[in-house]
Formats: C-alpha cells, sequence, structure tokens
C-alpha cells in the first residue's frame, strides 16, 4: 500500500510539473531598440553640403546625415497592410509612411520615436508632397461620389484648397503621385495621363516615364502602338521637344505609376529598363541626346523582370539636390550611391539593413 501511494504521489508531480510547463507563457523576444546611431567618423561619398538621404526598410527608418557621416537608425513597427503601395514623404523635421490602404501609417520625428499618423492623415491613401513650402501633403478627401485631393498639413489639418475631378476626367485620386513641382499627376484608369491642380487639370498626351521638378520625360506612341519616341517636356513653359533615338521608356506593366526620375536640373533621367540578360535595371538617359546607359543595378529579385517588392517600384530612385548622385534601393534591398557622371555603381561604406525606398530632404 505504501509503495502504490508513493508511486501515485510521483505521477501526480509530474503530472501538474507538466501542466505548468506547458502553460507558462515563452519568452518575449527583447524589442529592439527605437533609436540606433552608426558613426562613419568621415564624411559619406565626400558630401560636404546639408542635404540628407532618407531610405525606409521593412522595420525600420534610415536618415543618412552623409556630410556629417551619421546615421539614426530608427525602428518603425510593421505596417498592418495588405497593399504593396506606401507612400514614403519626408517632412522638414520628420518622415512619414502610410499604406494606400486604410490602415494606419506612421509620423518619425527627428530624434524621436515612430508613433501613428493623426487627422486627416491617418485614414490611408497616397501622400503627395504640397507646394514648395507649403509643409502640406495631397491626401485623398473621403467623398467616393466626388473624388478629390486636399492639402493637408504635415500634422493632419485641412490647410488650403483642394484638387477636384470633372466628369470625363481623372477619376482615381488613389493613382496621384507628384507632378515634381507642387501639384499631382493623376490617371483615368484607362491610360489617360493629367496634371491637376486647385484650379485646373490639363492631359498629358503619352506614357509618363519620368518625372522631375524641371522636366517630365514621356513615350509618344501611334495608335497601334507600333512607333513611338520619347518627348521631353519643359514643366515652366509646357513645351515639347523630341528626343532623338529609340524610345525608351518602362515595361508596359510599369507604366503607371510612373518610376522614373528626373534630376533637378532637367538633364537626365534614370529609369527601369530590361537590361541585355532581360534583368530589371537602371538606366541613364541624357536628356540632351537622347543617348541611354545602362548602369547594371538591379531592381527586384535575383533574376527578375519586376519592380521592387513593397512600393511597385515607386521611390526606389532619387537624386541629390545637385544631381550629383542618384540613389537606388537596388536588388536585394541594397542601397546603392551611382555617379551619373562615369557610371560607378557602390555602396555608401557602411553596413545597412534593407531598404525598399529612398527620398531626399533639402
Amino acid at each position: 500500500m505504501l509503495l502504490a501511494c508513493l508511486v501515485l504521489a510521483a505521477v501526480v508531480t509530474v503530472a501538474v510539473r507538466g501542466a505548468g510547463y506547458l502553460a507558462r507563457p515563452a519568452a518575449k523576444s527583447p524589442a529592439p531598440p527605437p533609436l540606433h546611431v552608426i558613426t562613419a567618423g568621415h564624411p559619406l561619398l565626400g558630401v560636404t553640403a546639408g542635404w540628407e538621404l532618407f531610405a525606409r526598410g521593412p522595420d525600420d527608418l534610415l536618415r543618412i546625415e552623409l556630410a556629417q557621416g551619421r546615421i539614426i537608425q530608427t525602428y518603425v513597427p510593421s505596417l498592418d497592410t495588405a497593399s504593396p503601395d506606401v507612400a514614403f514623404m519626408i517632412g522638414p523635421h520628420e518622415a512619414l509612411i502610410r499604406p494606400f490602404d486604410l490602415v494606419p501609417g506612421y509620423v518619425v520625428p527627428d530624434g524621436g520615436q515612430a508613433r501613428p499618423l493623426t487627422g486627416l492623415l491617418a485614414d490611408g491613401g497616397p501622400l503627395v508632397p504640397g507646394p514648395a513650402g507649403s509643409q502640406a501633403a495631397w491626401v485623398t478627401a473621403a467623398s467616393p461620389t466626388s473624388p478629390a485631393l486636399s492639402l493637408v498639413t504635415l500634422t493632419g489639418h485641412r490647410s488650403g484648397p483642394s484638387i477636384h475631378f470633372q466628369p470625363g476626367g481623372p477619376q482615381l485620386p488613389a493613382t496621384a503621385v507628384s507632378d515634381g513641382r507642387g501639384d499631382v499627376l493623376v490617371t483615368d484608369g484607362s491610360f489617360g495621363v493629367y496634371d491637376a491642380g486647385p484650379a485646373w487639370d490639363r492631359s498629358v498626351p503619352g506614357t509618363v516615364v519620368a518625372v522631375g521638378p524641371a522636366a517630365w520625360l514621356v513615350d509618344v506612341c501611334d495608335a497601334q502602338y507600333r512607333h513611338c519616341r520619347n518627348e521631353v517636356i519643359d514643366t515652366t513653359t509646357g513645351s515639347r521637344r523630341a528626343l532623338p533615338g529609340p524610345a525608351a521608356g518602362p515595361p508596359y506593366y510599369l507604366s503607371w505609376p510612373p518610376t522614373g526620375v528626373i534630376s533637378p536640373n532637367g538633364s537626365t533621367a534614370a529609369v527601369a529598363e530590361n537590361g541585355r540578360d532581360g534583368r530589371l535595371t537602371v538606366h541613364l538617359i541624357d536628356l540632351r541626346t537622347g543617348a541611354t546607359r545602362d548602369l547594371n543595378v538591379p531592381l527586384g529579385g535575383p533574376g527578375s523582370n519586376l519592380p521592387p517588392a513593397g512600393d511597385a517600384g515607386e521611390q526606389s530612385m532619387a537624386w541629390s539636390p545637385d544631381g550629383r548622385w542618384l540613389f537606388v534601393a537596388a536588388s536585394g534591398g541594397k542601397l546603392v550611391a551611382v555617379d551619373p557622371r562615369t557610371g560607378w555603381a557602390g555602396s555608401l561604406g557602411v553596413n545597412l539593413p534593407a531598404v525598399d525606398q529612398v527620398a531626399i530632404r533639402t
């Protein structure tokens, strides 16, 4: 009897301990630090001017102060979104990250931690920089019967006029992108493109390939798409001129949004095109001569002819304010710096996490 009791007690003890072990909560992984500073000890790429490069990855934001040789890495919670499109906008003292679907995004103040967007910025949708000096953005107005974009401050308050879309014109403001001058480019969903402002909109013939403050590059074809040519549009005067050489535009599935970017002085366009081996790579187009150069900087996954995952290729490239450098969120999440004068392409010389999007603060 005594032996039986001892055996029973041992079984009960093991059962209780087993139950306790199974019920114990799993240890949580430590949260990443909200801020991490990387110091190179010297200017990056020899830059001495005060402009800054920003890069967004899946879980963090990099603010790169090239002249100081300093990188501030800020943890950003993963976006609770099913949309591949994410707006990435840089303000004078903050960075804004906003998915295109109706889920929260984040604002990351300089030197501070990421926090949810508030006010009219919290609804999701496109986020397009407003006029220079306005410290505001164009966001989708919540009115499906009367599509519009409203000018909103970076704190989420309405600050000015709206852009309304008339019948027969653009009807999908969710497709809005910057026109490089503080207004927007939108499509009507059937390959028609409009340049729109608060009191006007005008049709832009052709496929918009690249956008910049001084010029746009468009691909103009006949009705059968058999004969195409590139044209350069001066954004100040609206004048157009044909670009010598064959038409060089992105693959058809990249026709919107335009993924190419034009240098601030309007001399060079960086576009995504298929290279000789079929991979999607960065090409430079001289907007005076039409000459094209493949930089052999791959976009998308290894061996892929698709744009980078996460944002349909939008904001995968950005020019420095002086046009001296082109920055690319390249294949595999690499941040690549390109010297357009020589075609050299390489890293910043420091180890960085993977990035999906790039932007500049002047």
